[in-house]
């Protein structure tokens, strides 16, 4: 267009931020000319209409958890080779900023009681609670749920405390960019693994992006033999756990950071707006 329409200087797109709770978020297009301002507005028109006509395209395409992990279960937990099947939830996104201790993948697998799976969680009162509680003891504790009010809360689980530590661990991928965030030695604060029937849950103070295999590693837990588990990430995992996954499920879960905006309670933006409702073109 700013060779083709007489005039024109300059066409700008502005990709927007689904995040914002805003009157005017979302994709918008400017163009800036010295000739007829009649052609320029054809100019925005067509735009218009070809971001109209692209809309389902900007819509990550996630599977629904339940039946994900219902599947895994009738398929008596054949998914794929050896491995893993890794439940990605971009909601929880630690490294987008997200509390990193969402409880839908955790609820998921205690639903249908998948035996060898595992969830790591950011919760620093469970771990508390843990430390006078011997090794092989068993308590009761609100678990996750604590950092977005999105959640739908703790889930309250009697568990068997199975190891403790300081959460000092050295990262086995030195090439992680974690290394320039923060350094070759990872601190993720005092930690407990937990166990409630099939499920190991690992708990920690801080929370810290899955892009590590010894994260697990370093708790005493090999992850190449967990059945399934849920990573709070969005693509950054893949460098660690592609190498070891059956599968991977992007899943459709609560939480802020999540590629299903229509779970945001939005309050100040204009409406109606895609995807949240039903329009026509020039709606």
């Amino acid at each position: 267009m700013e060779k083709e329409i007489p005039g024109v200087l300059a066409v700008n797109i502005v990709g927007g931020y689904a995040f914002s709770d805003v009157p005017y978020a979302g994709v918008a297009f400017s163009i800036i000319t010295e000739g007829e301002e009649a052609a320029a507005q054809e100019g925005l028109r067509e735009l218009s209409q070809i971001a109209w006509d692209m809309r389902e395209d900007g819509i990550p395409k996630q599977h629904d958890l339940d039946t994900v992990v219902r599947e895994f279960k009738d398929s008596n937990y054949k998914f794929g080779g050896k491995g893993p099947v890794l439940l990605v939830e971009p909601s929880d996104n630690i490294g987008g900023g997200a509390p990193g201790d969402g409880t839908d993948v955790m609820r998921a697998l205690l639903k249908y009681d998948i035996q060898g799976a595992g969830v790591a969680i950011t919760d620093a009162e469970s771990v508390a609670a843990l430390q006078d509680i011997p090794i092989g003891g068993k308590i009761t504790l609100p678990i996750g749920g604590k950092g977005s009010p999105l959640d739908q809360g703790p889930v309250t689980l009697e568990v068997e405390l199975i190891s403790r530590s300081d959460g000092v661990f050295e990262l086995e991928d030195k090439n992680s960019h974690l290394v320039g965030s923060l350094g070759k030695i990872i601190r993720m604060g005092l930690c407990a693994v937990v166990r409630h029937r099939g499920l190991t849950i690992l708990l920690t103070s801080k929370k810290l992006p899955p892009f590590d295999l010894g994260q697990w590693r370093s708790q005493g837990i090999n992850p190449e033999e967990l059945s399934m588990i849920g990573i709070k990430a969005a693509v950054g995992h893949r460098v660690a756990w592609g190498r070891i996954a059956a599968g991977e499920f992007t899943v459709n879960t609560s939480g802020p950071c999540t590629s299903d905006i229509t779970r945001l309670p939005y309050t100040k933006l204009r409406r109606p707006v895609f995807p949240l409702d039903k329009m026509s073109a020039g709606g």
